[in-house]
């Protein structure tokens, strides 16, 4: 196994390229070679699959290392460009998508541009917002209406239904833990579009939540899987408590530079 590992120091972000088989013997070093990174600074890791022409259940433990190491430092682990074999090997663990850090991307190009989380300092391009009775009959309305509002952005089919289902989720959660008064309680949602990336902020009356993952059996419990689809799906996701009661919580995906 060759391990190479290159720096993106502006996204506190390397990619570390392997070629050969992950496997008993590999792993360790793989491990070494990524901890040195981390102590360099290093938040995100994208591991470059695409030479990797083997994988077993070494890997899981790998996989299972680095998310705990970068929960703490709010990073992502991208899997990036595995082959169909290596693929299902990686889907039997799973951990993708349901691990708090891990994703997975077709290449390293798409990885890296997915850990440029776009600048929401700025003045966005433009900003709409919406506010709705806090009733599950309206999240469909919500979901569909925000992918309308970023249509005209040209973002790719799956990116879009990524952001789909990262509104659900927060959505799900405002109404149910967010919204004690039910559908007399109002949640808003503003939706605004960057340069290069967009934003969701939902916000509800309720009684305040940091974020927090904690293992649910119930899917749409603030606490569960609900959180864990956001920060895999989204670039970021932010909680912040709001200063009169309520939790907002912003969703932001990096996407292909537009211009106004």
């Amino acid at each position: 196994m060759n391990i190479d590992i290159e720096y993106r120091d502006e996204a506190r972000a390397c990619v570390v390229r392997m070629d050969g088989e992950l496997d008993l013997q590999s792993v360790p070093r793989v491990r070494e070679s990524i901890m040195t990174a981390l102590k360099r600074g290093c938040a995100n890791v994208v591991l470059d699959l695409s030479r990797v022409s083997y994988a077993d259940s070494s890997s899981f433990s790998l996989l299972v290392w680095l998310d705990r190491q970068l929960v703490p430092l709010e990073g992502k682990l991208v899997l990036a460009g595995a082959d169909g074999n290596v693929s299902r090997v990686l889907e039997l663990s799973g951990l993708v998508g349901a691990a708090p850090t891990i994703a997975a991307s077709i290449d390293v190009i798409s990885a890296l541009s997915g850990l440029d989380r776009g600048d929401t300092t700025l003045s966005p391009l433009w900003r709409e917002e919406m506010v709705l009775p806090a009733s599950a009959a309206t999240l469909a309305e919500v979901r569909t209406g925000v992918c309308m509002m970023l249509g005209s952005l040209g973002i790719s089919e799956a990116a879009m239904f990524d952001i789909r289902v990262a509104v659900g989720e927060a959505l799900a959660n405002a109404i149910r833990h967010g919204s004690p008064g039910g559908a007399s309680d109002d949640i808003s949602i503003e939706v605004a579009a960057y340069e290069d990336c967009v934003s969701i902020k939902i916000t509800d009356t309720g009684d305040g939540f940091d974020g927090s993952t904690l293992s649910s059996d119930d899917l749409y419990a603030s606490s569960g899987r609900g959180v864990i689809f956001m920060r895999a799906l989204m670039d970021t996701v932010e909680f912040a408590s709001c200063p009169d009661g309520g939790t907002a919580v912003t969703l932001v995906k990096h996407i292909a530079p537009i211009h106004a």
